[in-house]
């Protein structure tokens, strides 16, 4: 009788494997992938591992295929283990009852903050083109600070109690550390766990009842367009501007879902608006949203004529 094939699971190429199973990822040099919706998730080809790097210190942030279903998809370790057998042997097996994750039972904001944030402010004011009094407006309702890194802090609020954050380096990264952290980006960004319940909310600045609620990809794009637009907005008031740190679609939901239980939208929903990047990840995902319809609004196209609205603000203010 001829031996049943074994699985080297830890050993499986992960760069081919996540392909062939549809995972969006891309090359971004001749050694290196990374996730197109996370982009601090780099895969190392000829090491065969992968490292999240905005998530590093929770459990399975880096590793193989094995720890990389465990947290993209929030497996557990035989389901892990149980998909790549059946992916890589043509055999569909029936997965193990899901298992989420495990989340922090309380969420503790522990963040040192200075009491004269200078690196943010100039960052902000400088690098970004906030104006320096809407850059003070949103110091003053605590919704951005300045830890003692010098990085630009946003707390995620609910409410009156802070359930995340997010933060942001203000000093341009080097070649070398980008190299290290394999990552294009210019700035160092974060984005602390939280619990469970919160882990889908994100940066929101909510003035009144929202009539008109704006989804954008970060919190700087959030800032640009209140900006942009801050006339108008203020004169019709009744907004709800929410960034959600990507694309992802449960963000977008799990703010309408609050918005339904806790601020009425049912009777005062006028407009949805997904103003996220113009790239290839945000308009896939203005796509998805637009398939839907909450309490008889669409999705409006919000998309900037830029890459992002950051793009748009810095432009503006060149002219």
């Amino acid at each position: 009788m001829p031996t049943q094939k074994k699985f080297d699971f830890y050993n499986v190429p992960i760069v081919d494997y996540l392909l062939s199973i549809g995972e969006p990822i891309e090359a971004v040099g001749n050694n290196y992938y990374q996730h197109k919706e996370h982009d601090s998730l780099k895969i190392n080809v000829h090491r065969n591992y992968f490292v999240w790097n905005s998530r590093i210190g929770e459990a399975n942030s880096t590793g193989g295929a094995v720890q990389y279903l465990q947290i993209m998809h929030s497996m557990t370790l035989a389901e892990s283990l149980s998909k790549i057998e059946g992916d890589l042997s043509g055999t569909v097996l029936k997965p193990a009852a899901t298992q989420k994750r495990s989340y922090p039972k309380v969420f503790n904001y522990k963040v040192r903050e200075i009491p004269v944030p200078i690196e943010a402010q100039r960052y902000l004011v400088a690098e970004r083109k906030i104006p320096n009094r809407v850059v003070r407006h949103f110091f003053s309702i605590d919704l951005i600070s300045q830890n003692e890194n010098n990085e630009v802090i946003f707390k995620w609020h609910k409410e009156n109690k802070i359930v995340g954050f997010s933060k942001q380096g203000t000093k341009k990264l080097s070649n070398e550390q980008k190299e290290k952290y394999k990552t294009k980006r210019d700035y160092f960004k974060y984005v602390a766990p939280t619990t469970k319940e919160d882990t889908y909310w994100g940066f929101n600045y909510l003035v009144g009842n929202p009539k008109d609620i704006y989804f954008f990809e970060s919190p700087i794009d959030l800032l640009s367009y209140y900006v942009i637009h801050e006339e108008t907005l203020l004169q019709k008031g009744d907004f709800w501007l929410v960034s959600i740190d990507g694309v992802a679609i449960e963000k977008v939901m799990t703010f309408l879902k609050y918005g339904f239980e806790h601020l009425n939208l049912e009777e005062v929903l006028e407009s949805l608006n997904v103003c996220f990047d113009n790239d290839k990840a945000g308009l896939s995902a203005l796509s998805t949203l637009q398939s839907y319809e909450i309490a008889n609004v669409s999705f409006n196209d919000c998309t900037p004529k830029e890459e992002d609205w950051n793009d748009v603000l810095k432009l503006s203010k060149s002219i």
